[in-house]
């Protein structure tokens, strides 16, 4: 079918079952799944990248490494009761990282083509507000971390406190990037990103923490887009004809800042149901996309979605071109 790459997941982030399933020196194993898999895995004909979690490791039970999310008002006059500790890793906090790289460099040390960062390499609107973070903030700006103040949407210390957060996800980024192909120097490494980065600089900053252009030149390999055309619709309220036209534009625009390091990826089962979008309405947004995009990614895919997935391929005779060009 002319299919490259198949992403495995190797981490559960449920509170209470939550753990990785490749052998690692940091956290809860489930099961080596990974291992298994390179076993049996034929690299003679696809490329094997495992997707990983960077944050969001709920069982942890350590609060020490964990961040704090601000959930009072901008105007509460109890800053005291507007912080919550959240089962999130503190990317400001030098030993939560150390573990962080220390995870990749074990996960980069197995037989894998790829690593795919997941979603929650992001500092969120109201997180970041750990003793590490709130220290950054005052070596940065040189004026106390009032929370409330950093929160004020727009104002100038909301405006530098976003700017901190986006270096400091660029940089541990780019510090995952440096380890991880200094363990294997023939790893490609990709990151995925919120479908609204590519249009918004201001919203991207302030929602994760991401700036599409300092990622695209952090050292990753590939930026995952997730312009997840169900998900856009849902989310944005759009009619067909909408979403379609803001699907186009978040793609274009990301590939005039990403070039070769974008794909695009495609939501191909409703999010809530489970249920398999129709062929025919993804072949629309398919052909959506400028043909100079090499790599689309399809998710996410059950082992009896084959046939599904190639009547899509078939139907699509743009991505079969490109695939004949690749072989080629």
């Amino acid at each position: 079918m002319g299919i490259k790459k198949i992403i495995f997941r190797v981490f559960q982030d449920e509170e209470n079952e939550g753990g990785l399933y490749f052998t690692n020196s940091k956290f809860k194993v489930i099961e080596p799944s990974l291992e298994k898999l390179i076993d049996e895995f034929d690299f003679k004909k696809l490329q094997l990248c495992a997707w990983m979690m960077t944050r969001k490791f709920n069982w942890i039970e350590d609060s020490s490494i964990m961040d704090y999310e601000f959930v009072g008002s901008s105007v509460d006059e109890k800053p005291e009761d507007s912080l919550r500790l959240i089962r999130k890793l503190d990317i400001f906090n030098p030993q939560a990282v150390d573990m962080i790289i220390q995870t990749y460099k074990e996960l980069a040390s197995h037989k894998i083509n790829a690593i795919l960062i997941q979603d929650d390499l992001i500092l969120r609107y109201n997180e970041g507000f750990s003793r590490w973070g709130k220290l950054k903030f005052q070596m940065e700006t040189g004026v106390p971390a009032v929370e409330k103040l950093m929160m004020q949407k727009d104002s100038p210390y909301n405006l530098a406190w976003n700017q901190i957060k986006v270096k400091q996800v660029c940089k541990v980024l780019r510090q995952i990037v440096d380890a991880c192909k200094r363990v294997n120097s023939n790893i490609k490494i990709g990151i995925n990103v919120y479908y609204e980065t590519p249009i918004s600089d201001r919203k991207a900053e302030a929602w994760y923490g991401h700036n599409l252009k300092a990622i695209a030149e952090s050292g990753v390999d590939y930026i995952y887009l997730m312009s997840y055309q169900q998900q856009i619709k849902d989310e944005m309220k759009l009619n067909d004809e909408d979403t379609r036209s803001l699907f186009k534009q978040i793609v274009d625009q990301a590939f005039q800042i990403c070039k070769e390091k974008l794909i695009v990826k495609i939501q191909v089962r409703d999010w809530k149901t489970s249920e398999r979008i129709p062929a025919d309405e993804i072949n629309l947004y398919l052909k959506l996309i400028p043909e100079q995009v090499e790599h689309i990614c399809f998710t996410p895919i059950l082992p009896t979605d084959m046939e599904y997935l190639q009547d899509i391929l078939l139907k699509n005779d743009q991505i079969m071109r490109k695939n004949e060009k690749l072989e080629n």
